[in-house]
């Protein structure tokens, strides 16, 4: 029971974390680490530099990906606010968010996996609608993969895919616009392709 109240939980913060993606992306100045600065140091500008713009490898503890040109990744005093310990986002129209947050709370099997989420996700968004559940695999490992949308007027629309690794639950939530969530399907379809567990 502990495990299932540690996903609900992680559920809520990771809609948290997609809703407030958007609002990370807002047109606000921007803080990036510039190669070859010291590690404390930063710098604020209102447009990425030519280099942010260029694909670089994100990478954490567990996992890498390729930032696709144009995207940006999220500061991290930013993500600290979501619960997420890596993003990436694109600061120009359509904008959209891609984060990832990782669970030490393993559900017991898929259809624990996927009853838990979805109805936690239920639970947590505001008129929630179900657009497509299924199986899907990133990096070879199996998971699942939901999308939905949720919201009154702004609507959001997410994909979230939900793979078990290293006995670690992995979110990968893809966030934007539900007007604009289809034109960056590419984007995310590459993310995923590029993620790759280590």
């Amino acid at each position: 029971m502990k495990s299932k109240s540690k996903l609900v939980a992680l559920v809520v913060v990771i809609l948290v974390a997609g809703g407030t993606g958007l609002w990370l992306l807002r047109d606000s100045p921007k803080t990036t680490q510039t190669p070859g600065s010291n590690a404390g140091q930063s710098t604020t500008q209102n447009q990425p530099s030519a280099q942010a713009l260029q694909p670089a490898k994100t990478e954490a503890a567990d996992f890498t990906y390729q930032k696709p040109q144009g995207w940006v990744a999220i500061a991290k005093d930013r993500l600290g606010s979501s619960g997420a310990i890596s993003g990436i986002g694109r600061p120009t129209e359509p904008k959209v968010t891609f984060s990832v947050k990782v669970s030490d709370s393993v559900p017991k099997d898929s259809n624990d996996l996927k009853n838990n989420a979805l109805n936690d996700i239920k639970k947590n968004a505001p008129n929630f609608a179900l657009v497509s559940s299924a199986d899907t695999k990133v990096d070879g490992k199996s998971g699942q993969k939901f999308i939905y949308v949720f919201g009154s007027q702004d609507r959001i629309k997410q994909e979230m895919t939900v793979i078990i690794y290293k006995q670690k639950t992995f979110f990968l939530l893809f966030t934007a616009a539900e007007a604009d969530f289809d034109k960056s399907s590419a984007e995310f379809a590459q993310i995923l392709a590029d993620f790759k567990f280590i």
